[in-house]
């Protein structure tokens, strides 16, 4: 409160000649929830929500957003706007099954990967690695006649977080 009665008070008095706030001692929890601060009603004075996406347009966009990206991920292994996961995306190739292998970022793991799925015959049609500090990320083509042996390959493999496989390309 004191700070806001001290801000309020340079406002009025021209001591600062305007101010935009957008954090506040005392938020609404949900909307629809009354907000009231001191620095209401003030001249030159600019109050916004602290979250902007708590708007319901913005929780709209949001559910959208996060869908869309969800689906390119599971339907063609794009990662992109992911926090966690580094950013990849790649164009279906035709024939082929998508595998994505998330592994811990240490040396050798494309090493393995690729000597393991030699060693069984697999031909790799497409291959990106992208990695961040702790993690790799492998998006993988290959023929959809044999991906389900690759996809027991890629899970044996040391280091490996989580394989996936998804649906065959046209």
């Amino acid at each position: 409160m004191w700070l806001t009665r001290c801000f309020g008070k340079a406002v009025t008095s021209g001591k600062l000649s305007g101010a935009a706030v957008d954090v506040f001692p005392v938020e609404p929890e949900k909307n629809g929830d009354r907000f009231e601060s001191g620095l209401q009603n003030l001249p030159n004075v600019i109050l916004t929500p602290h979250i902007g996406g708590s708007t319901e347009e913005a929780q709209a966009n949001i559910g959208l957003d996060v869908t869309a990206k969800l689906i390119k991920y599971l339907e063609l292994g794009i990662s992109q706007g992911s926090h966690t996961v580094p950013s990849v995306s790649l164009p279906p190739q035709a024939g082929t099954h998508r595998i994505l292998h998330i592994h811990k970022n240490v040396p050798g793991v494309l090493g393995q990967i690729n000597s393991r799925l030699s060693k069984g015959g697999i031909n790799i049609t497409g291959q990106y690695l992208k990695t961040n500090d702790e993690i790799g990320y492998v998006v993988l083509d290959v023929d959809h006649k044999i991906s389900k042996e690759a996809f027991e390959i890629l899970q044996g493999i040391k280091g490996t977080i989580r394989a996936n496989g998804l649906t065959k390309s046209n």
